[in-house]
C-alpha cells in the first residue's frame, strides 16, 4: 500500500497553500390386464409432481471490466463536491495484489482555505475473505499512521447492503494554516475491495459525507 494519511495532508496542506491542488414417486392403481383404472388414471393425472428441493441461491458476483474513474465519474463527483478542476495522483489509495478494477481522485480547489477532495479503489480479489482481509490493511495503514502523528481519529460507520462490516474513521488537523479533515471508509462487496476518501477543508460532516456518499455509490456499482 502506498497512501498514508502523511502523503494526503501534503496535497491538503501544501497542495492547497500552493494553490495546485428430489420428489416422490407413487405407483398407480390397475385394473383388469395390468394397465392403469380409469379412476386412478384419473387421480394421477390430476395429483401435480412433487417437486425437488429448492437449492441454496449461489451469490451472484458481477463481473465488473476494468475500467479508468468510470466507476464513478467525473460529472459524478462534480454533482458531490460542487465541481472538479483536478486529479491528484497523491490522493489515490494504494492496495496490494488483485485485480484493480478502477482507481481515481477528484479534487475541488477554490482557494487556500476551500478545498474538496474525493479517491477511491476498487480491486477484485479471489474470495471475499481475502478483500476484506486487504480492506483491513488499509484501514490500519491510513488509520495508524495518523495516530503515529498525533492526529485523532474517530470511528466512521454506516450499514451497506450486500457489504461486510465497514471499515474507517476520520480526522481532523491543522498543517501549514490550513485546518482539513479526512474521512475513510472500505471493506469488501463481495470479492471486490471498496476504498473511498473524503477530504474538505470545510468540516468534518463533509468529508464524512463524501466518504460514505462515494463508498455507497461505488458498492451498489459492484454488489
Amino acid at each position: 500500500m502506498t497512501i498514508r494519511s502523511t502523503g494526503a495532508a501534503v496535497v491538503l496542506g501544501v497542495t492547497a497553500a500552493c494553490a495546485l491542488l428430489a420428489g416422490c414417486s407413487s405407483t398407480a392403481a390397475t385394473g383388469a390386464g395390468g394397465q392403469p383404472s380409469s379412476a386412478a388414471a384419473t387421480q394421477n393425472a390430476a395429483a401435480p409432481s412433487p417437486s425437488a428441493p429448492a437449492a441454496s441461491p449461489t451469490p451472484v458476483v458481477k463481473d465488473v471490466a476494468a475500467g479508468n474513474c468510470t466507476l464513478y465519474s467525473r460529472s459524478d463527483a462534480a454533482t458531490l463536491l460542487g465541481a472538479v478542476n483536478f486529479n491528484n495522483k497523491a490522493l489515490d489509495i494504494g492496495t496490494d495484489g488483485g485485480t484493480t478494477i478502477d482507481q481515481c481522485s477528484y479534487l475541488d480547489l477554490q482557494g487556500v482555505q476551500n478545498l474538496q477532495g474525493v479517491s477511491y479503489a476498487v480491486v477484485r480479489y479471489d474470495s471475499a475473505g481475502t478483500a476484506f482481509t486487504e480492506a483491513t490493511k488499509v484501514q490500519t495503514e491510513m488509520l495508524g499512521d495518523a495516530a503515529e502523528h498525533n492526529w485523532p481519529v474517530q470511528s466512521l460507520t454506516a450499514p451497506v447492503p450486500g457489504a461486510g462490516q465497514l471499515l474507517g474513521g476520520y480526522g481532523t488537523k491543522t498543517e501549514q494554516g490550513v485546518t482539513y479533515t479526512i474521512a475513510v471508509v472500505g471493506t469488501n462487496v463481495g470479492p471486490y475491495l471498496v476504498a473511498a476518501l473524503g477530504a474538505s477543508t470545510q468540516g468534518p460532516d463533509k468529508a464524512k459525507n463524501f466518504a460514505l456518499t462515494l463508498f455507497q455509490a461505488l458498492s451498489a456499482k459492484v454488489g
